[in-house]
């Protein structure tokens, strides 16, 4: 093996190694999992958030999201309230299922000028 040196950069970062891409039972210890955002507070900051993205108005990001919401034919945004603040995106109201739920985090964190997203959605009863 080389005398290799790791790549300039935070640790952490993808250019940064050492870094281990395989299954995470079989990872040596000390090596950084793949695509782990080591600076995180909370799982909800290791989502991929448009942060480095000019600033938009809200009404311009909620009118976005609500468009991505309704062209999305796996997921039905009917009886869900939206609310934009500074770029912070709150999704509040009832869906199917929980790959609503997770559909819905995508949809926004792909939106232009998200700051940050709150999904605030809850799986509705079953109704018999």
């Amino acid at each position: 093996m080389k005398n290799e040196q790791p790549k300039a950069g935070r640790p952490g970062e993808t250019s940064q190694w050492p870094r281990w891409e395989g299954p995470a039972e079989s990872r040596p210890d000390g090596y950084l999992q793949g695509e782990a955002n080591i600076f995180a507070e909370g799982p909800e900051q290791d989502r991929k958030i448009n942060k480095g993205a000019a600033k938009r108005s809200d009404d311009l990001i909620a009118h976005d999201v609500e468009e991505q919401l309704n062209q999305d034919t796996s997921f039905n945004p009917e009886g869900l309230n939206l609310k934009v603040d500074g770029g912070d995106v709150t999704l509040e109201g009832y869906v199917a299922h929980l790959a609503d739920k997770t559909r819905a985090e995508e949809i926004v964190l792909e939106i232009e000028g998200v700051t940050a997203f709150h999904n605030n959605l809850r799986i509705a009863p079953e109704r018999h």
